[in-house]
């Protein structure tokens, strides 16, 4: 393929993709990456999140974009119309990206940090050495000794 005719290609699947936004209200790849179900998950969910009920139209006004549809199971395969759940982008975070971020890596380090306490080691020491914050170092280390009582 010429250079030009690659260049045609490209702004003629640029335009369908823009055609495609303007008529639907949402992006080829949302429409992909639900299998083609992504209207019909929104008809059956009345348009509005499962979680907390914030609508398709509160969401582009807070968001300037549509709302979302998740796969429950997170198998992205999986485009059944039982995989698939409308929701915020909020709901959504806090579904998949918010419980990886808190989950808990000190007690990981109980032990280690139990040790340095007892040698005498300052919650700064330990913070520097472990790399957490003074804070989360200090507050495990009350949980901890209250589990001890």
């Amino acid at each position: 393929m010429t250079p030009e005719a690659r260049a045609r290609k490209n702004e003629w699947q640029r335009n369908q993709r823009r055609k495609f936004v303007e008529r639907q209200g949402y992006s080829t790849a949302s429409h992909y990456a639900t299998g083609g179900n992504r209207e019909n998950v929104l008809v059956r969910d009345g348009y509005k999140c499962v979680r907390c009920g914030m609508t398709d139209a509160q969401h582009k006004e807070k968001w300037a974009r549509p709302i979302t549809v998740d796969h429950k199971s997170k198998d992205r395969s999986d485009n059944s119309m039982e995989n698939l759940q409308a929701l915020c982008l909020t709901c959504h975070g806090n579904k998949d990206l918010i419980p990886r971020l808190r989950a808990q890596r000190v007690p990981e380090f109980r032990e280690r940090i139990l040790a340095m306490r007892t040698a005498g080691a300052t919650y700064q020491q330990i913070a520097d050495e472990i790399g957490f914050s003074i804070a989360v170092v200090w507050k495990w280390c009350r949980v901890w000794t209250k589990e001890k009582l």
